[in-house]
């Protein structure tokens, strides 16, 4: 069964290795990649800035990917990915996405470098065809909410650090596999947190899956938990947490499942995530519905809450081997407590709809 999560770019990367060489050659690089282009538009109606623009805009998200690994004589197998981001973007301060090296064999898969952790890796989600929930979202303003100016934080349900970490996961054992990831310095440089700064230190992921199936029914389900120590410079700072499961069911060409969720940062502020959708696919086209909602709490002051909602209805048409037309309409709604006080509130809603064209090579 597939896992949901394989249009993001880490489980592109993983699935575009090449096939490993044997009698310990040299590892030679491969090159695959991605490119995706889609031109939206989307009405808003602002009721604190009182107007209702409609606007128009391009988004694009293309990476090459270089890959490659080599089989020693002792059953070992080792490689290197490297991904690179191949768009112009003013908010990419680095050109390298993800890059790390890794050794498996029968004991599992040990892994160094800048990749998402194991809770990513693990992840089941709401399925999402054609347009993800980070697509239509992309053409959503997110400012004046808590959760910043990134669209991500609005629907996402797994955690994205590319920061740089060591993760092992086990053998997959009768649909069984674990993992665990260790990040000495989130969102830092490549060195240990040697500074007592503003942030965080010493992160910890671990997470259990299950894909099988039972009755031609296939099943994915995910939980995991991350931890990270708040720097002492943070007075009467929490410890950050995380917290997330997923699900996913397969048949007959119908998929439906879902994910949550929640975390709690240094201060305070909890965030929750959820989204649940179905879809169906025949022959090259597929079709689904999904729903995301994100409410993220003060913690501090009473009503001092933001809530953002998104349900979008896509689809895809696959025209030719890694080429797809892809589409859909969306509706979302936020509403905005979060530093205005208990009777004040922003709110925002409107709809869109976005064309496209995926490609993987």
């Amino acid at each position: 069964m597939k896992k949901v999560l394989l249009g993001t770019s880490a489980l592109i990367a993983a699935a575009a290795i090449s096939a490993p060489a044997m009698a310990q050659e040299q590892i030679q690089l491969g090159i695959g990649g991605k490119m995706e282009q889609y031109f939206g538009v989307t009405s808003i109606d602002d009721d604190a800035a009182g107007f209702d623009p409609t606007t128009t805009g391009i988004n694009t998200d293309a990476e090459v990917y270089f890959t490659g690994a080599t089989t020693l004589d002792n059953g070992l197998t080792v490689g290197a990915v490297i991904q690179l981001e191949a768009q112009t973007n003013a908010n990419v301060t680095f050109n390298a996405d993800e890059q790390y090296a890794y050794i498996e064999g029968a004991f599992g898969q040990l892994r160094a470098g800048q990749k998402n952790g194991i809770l990513q890796d693990l992840a089941h989600t709401a399925p999402q065809i054609g347009i993800s929930f980070l697509d239509a979202a992309s053409f959503v303003p997110s400012a004046g909410l808590a959760v910043g100016t990134s669209q991500s934080k609005l629907v996402d349900t797994t955690v994205s650090d590319d920061s740089a970490s060591v993760s092992y996961i086990t053998p997959t054992l009768a649909g069984f596999s674990a993992g665990v990831t260790f990040n000495p310095n989130p969102g830092g440089a490549l060195q240990a947190n040697q500074e007592d700064g503003a942030g965080t230190h010493n992160k910890f992921q671990v997470g259990l899956a299950y894909n099988g199936e039972f009755s031609g029914v296939g099943i994915g389900v995910d939980g995991s938990y991350q931890t990270e120590e708040a720097d002492d410079a943070i007075v009467g700072a929490d410890d950050p947490t995380v917290w997330r499961a997923g699900l996913n069911l397969a048949y007959a060409g119908f998929q439906a499942g879902g994910s949550y969720l929640r975390s709690e940062d240094t201060a305070d502020t909890e965030t929750t995530t959820w989204d649940a959708g179905v879809a169906y696919g025949v022959g090259p086209y597929q079709v689904g519905v999904g729903y995301v909602q994100t409410e993220v709490d003060d913690g501090t002051v009473a009503n001092d809450v933001d809530e953002y909602r998104q349900v979008q209805l896509s689809g895809s048409y696959q025209m030719g081997p890694g080429i797809k037309a892809v589409g859909g309409l969306f509706w979302y709604e936020s509403e905005s407590n979060v530093g205005l006080g208990t009777t004040t509130t922003n709110e925002r809603d409107g709809g869109g709809g976005i064309v496209g064209l995926a490609l993987t090579f």
